[in-house]
């Protein structure tokens, strides 16, 4: 009877624009947190499977082949190492499908490398840069704090594309790409062992 009678009372709300704006930001940035923890979780554990390894395996073997013809065709077995090492990394990214920052770092490394590479072309023996002698400056006394700003910089510069990214995103991406790159050693250990049993044995040659 008493409930009929007396209405319900809720507690107020504030429904200023500038209210609104705060709970919006604030439930957006609780989801983007949640959403990156959730891929990250299942980004580690998609590097750990046995098919993700076979389809990177796959792609790898015929991005060597790849690189392996273009050098034989231009003639040059020098930096074949680098080639192997980008053509491992570039399968890797793609293999991510740009879903973390890493991946799409690492894809967007070549388009770079190729124009900065025109552009040094361009400019060498033109811009001579003078040389200073360099100026000693004392170090300055470290803390605690500034020793591990510091390794977190040195951290976000192993990662691709993690130079400038907050510490919770840097640590999300730096999980991911341990677990990916311990998928490509798997891959490439468990190749260089198939090439080495496929290999036909050296013929010994007559005295």
């Amino acid at each position: 009877m008493l409930d009929s009678v007396v209405p319900t009372v809720e507690p107020a709300t504030d429904t200023s624009p500038e209210s609104r704006r705060k709970r919006r930001r604030k439930s957006e940035g609780e989801t983007q947190r949640s959403t990156g923890q959730e891929q990250t979780r299942r980004g580690a554990k998609r590097w750990r499977t046995e098919r993700e390894q076979q389809i990177y395996s796959s792609k790898l073997f015929e991005a060597l082949r790849r690189a392996r013809r273009r050098s034989d065709e231009a003639g040059k077995s020098s930096g074949r190492v680098r080639e192997i090492r980008d053509a491992a990394d570039r399968t890797l990214a793609a293999s991510a499908r740009g879903t973390t920052r890493w991946s799409r770092a690492i894809l967007a490394s070549r388009a770079r490398a190729r124009l900065r590479k025109h552009k040094k072309a361009k400019t060498t023996g033109n811009n001579r840069s003078k040389r200073f002698p360099a100026t000693v400056t004392q170090r300055p006394t470290r803390t605690r704090s500034s020793t591990v700003e510091r390794k977190l910089k040195i951290l976000g510069r192993l990662v691709p594309g993690c130079r400038k990214v907050s510490v919770p995103n840097l640590l999300e991406e730096t999980s991911d790409y341990i677990a990916a790159l311990e998928m490509q050693i798997r891959s490439m250990t468990a190749l260089a062992e198939l090439l080495a049993t496929a290999s036909p044995p050296p013929q010994a040659t007559g005295a």
